[in-house]
């Protein structure tokens, strides 16, 4: 009986309902037809969310305001730091030229095959002027022809290094044959590497530990989730003004219209630079997981094999995986030491410019040698390279670094208008008055953000591409600027 009386309320409530949702359709039908699709969904969440109460927006609107609000509220002071610990070291590459006195001078890119040539000459100047290190392992830098030489005392332990990070490093210029132990570098000013050093500790994870990294990426996706809605609330508030409009009869609306402005334009690098930091931080778990897995694998499957007891010559072990991988490049080498009797290559596909992001795949070759086994990475890290490279490796010229720095800049103004709008809430109210001074909009309300967007994206992704598309993301740069200034001028 309980049951029959439940499911006759439920078939009462459905036949109720339908109703009311062929009158949505129909209205909705009759409404958007034609209209952008964005548009189409906004009209639906005005139906649906009943009358209209903040701004002319819908029920559905102002749950969408207030995500906004408390969205941004909570994440803009981290997004705030990111912007400013990330503007430095958008230099980082300059600052550390100028400041360190005796570093060697940087070359012209150069093939990684012609770099690894000279392997035995660098090992062997390596050994002659550091006779107390012994050699871990090789990674070449193509952007100045250099190879490096993970290095640790042959008394002590390593220092925790993955490619070129960390770890104690000797340089090998190819060209000139001279070594420089990364150790002994001298500072200007110890004050200024100090300060780069904790700006990069508060970039990458908030100055915490590995949970601060986690930390960051939560941080982004609200970021994220901050800068779509705020587009989407952006289009029902600007429906009847120019884009670039400010009005100065109310210090809210002052400052909301600066906001708008500055949104639209750093919006869209917002975005890219969180989804592409959450993206690296995934892929610093994803890719820890991978080379245990890759380890575990090549273990259990040479176990099966009969090894040599002899060690072939680190030249001849590269010579066996670059044949056996023609269409790859080599980005790492690592000799065998104590229990772990196998050399370990990353191995890559070529890169556009010799300073982007490779994605490394393990190969193990027994320190006796025989045939290498390859573990290919996860699908899903494939993706890694394209991601790391659009966030760090696209603004390799100092032009393209200048117009980075002006998003960044655009970003922390974005994000300071906010928080002075939200306070400003709270001692003015928006009158009437204020409307007055209202420059009437002669084009779609989307159309000019869609604008910024698009040539943005293109001016993010096209540096990845070679020397033609820095050209074409520095042409776009130079135009958004302009188009800047001419919209705040209005």
């Amino acid at each position: 009986m309980f049951g029959r009386k439940i499911y006759a309320n439920l078939a009462d409530f459905i036949l109720s309902v339908i109703p009311w949702i062929a009158e949505i359709g129909g209205r909705l039908r009759r409404t958007v037809r034609g209209r952008p699709l964005f548009f189409r969904f906004h009209t639906f969440c005005v139906m649906i969310g009943g009358d209209k109460t903040l701004y002319g927006i819908g029920g559905c609107m102002r749950k969408i305001y207030m995500i906004h609000q408390w969205v941004s509220l909570v994440c803009a002071l981290f997004l705030l730091l990111l912007t400013l610990t990330g503007l430095p070291l958008l230099f980082r590459g300059e600052i550390n030229a100028w400041n360190t006195v005796n570093m060697p001078q940087r070359g012209e890119s150069m093939p990684l095959r012609a770099i690894w040539q000279a392997l035995p000459a660098g090992t062997a100047a390596v050994t002659a002027a550091f006779p107390e290190k012994e050699i871990l392992g090789v990674t070449p830098d193509g952007s100045d022809g250099t190879l490096y030489f993970l290095v640790k005392d042959r008394s002590g332990k390593a220092g925790r290094s993955h490619m070129r990070m960390g770890g104690e490093q000797i340089m090998y210029d190819v060209r000139t044959g001279t070594v420089f132990n990364r150790k002994d570098r001298i500072y200007r000013s110890e004050a200024v590497q100090e300060f780069m050093h904790t700006m990069h500790v508060l970039h990458v994870r908030m100055g915490m530990e590995e949970g601060g990294r986690d930390f960051l990426a939560v941080m982004c996706v609200l970021s994220v989730i901050s800068v779509v809605s705020g587009v989407y609330l952006y289009l029902p508030m600007m429906k009847s003004m120019a884009f670039g409009t400010r009005r100065r009869k109310s210090s809210r609306l002052f400052w909301s219209d600066w906001h708008k402005i500055t949104s639209v334009f750093a919006g869209t690098w917002a975005v890219v630079m969180c989804v592409s930091g959450v993206f690296i931080v995934l892929y610093s778990i994803g890719i820890r997981d991978y080379h245990r897995t890759a380890h575990t694998l090549a273990m259990e499957h040479f176990a099966a094999v009969e090894q040599s007891a002899a060690t072939i010559p680190a030249t001849e072990a590269l010579e066996r995986i670059q044949a056996h991988f023609p269409q790859k490049d080599v980005i790492s080498m690592r000799f065998p030491a104590g229990e772990n009797g196998y050399y370990i290559f990353q191995a890559a596909d070529p890169t556009v410019r010799a300073t982007d992001f490779a994605l490394g795949e393990q190969v193990y070759l027994p320190a006796g040698g025989g045939e290498p086994f390859f573990v290919p990475v996860p699908a899903w890290l494939q993706a890694a390279p394209f991601f790391l490279n659009m966030h760090i490796h696209n603004h390799e010229l100092t032009a393209e670094k200048i117009f980075w720095a002006l998003l960044i800049l655009m970003t922390a103004a974005m994000i300071v208008t906010g928080i002075v709008l939200w306070l400003t809430r709270w001692r003015s109210r928006i009158s009437q008055a204020a409307e007055i001074a209202v420059q009437k909009r002669t084009n779609a309300a989307w159309e000019e953000p869609a604008r910024v967007a698009l040539l943005s994206l293109v001016i993010f992704i096209a540096p990845m591409y070679g020397r033609m598309g820095e050209g074409i993301a520095l042409a776009l740069s130079a135009y958004l600027i302009v188009y800047f200034v001419c919209a705040v001028r209005r």
